[in-house]
This record gives structure tokens, sequence and C-alpha cells, in this order.
């Protein structure tokens, strides 16, 4: 079954080129590729995870978003089957799991 948690987002931390991490905006409501464009401070609460596949939970630490990456990591990605606005309802057409 797959699980797929709407609302992470794959990042590089601001002033650290090194890592790559998860997390959810702390604002809700934020359009985070949207923000960081404009050059807009985005704080996320960090999660312990490595993929948005497999998210994790909440570390308790917050991170400003330096560069927006692509939801999966090349190495998780075999063939592209779709990508669109309608993750969710693509997901649970293929019995997956929206938390």
């Amino acid at each position: 079954m797959v699980h797929f948690r709407i609302g992470i987002v794959r990042f590089v931390p601001k002033g650290d080129e090194s890592k790559v991490l998860l997390g959810e905006p702390v604002d809700a409501a934020v359009d985070v590729g949207a923000a960081v464009r404009k050059g807009e401070e985005v704080q996320v609460r960090v999660y312990s995870g490595g993929s948005v596949l497999d998210a994790g939970s909440p570390t308790g630490e917050t991170a400003v978003v330096g560069r927006v990456l692509s939801p999966l990591a090349r190495k998780e990605v075999g063939t592209i089957r779709c990508i669109g606005l309608n993750v969710s309802a693509v997901l649970r057409g293929l019995g997956g799991v929206v938390c």
C-alpha cells in the first residue's frame, strides 16, 4: 500500500547545502515554491524520515527552506507514471492512503 502525506516538502535548508530535509510548513496555507521564488522565508517543521514516502514524524526542530527539491529523490523514481495536481485522487485510485 502506498502512503503519502500531503503537505510534506523536500528541501535544502537555508545556510546548509549539505543537508536534504523533509518537513511541513509552519503555515499550512503558504505556497512553499511561490514564497521561496519571491525570496520569502518559509519556516518548516522538520520530520525524521528520509523520503516523502516515509516521512517519519516531527522532530521538534524547525528550519528555513533554502531550496525546494522534487518530492522524490532520483533513486526513488524508476519510471514516472503520472504527475499532476490531482495527486491525492491518483493515490486513492491506486489504493493508497493520503494522510
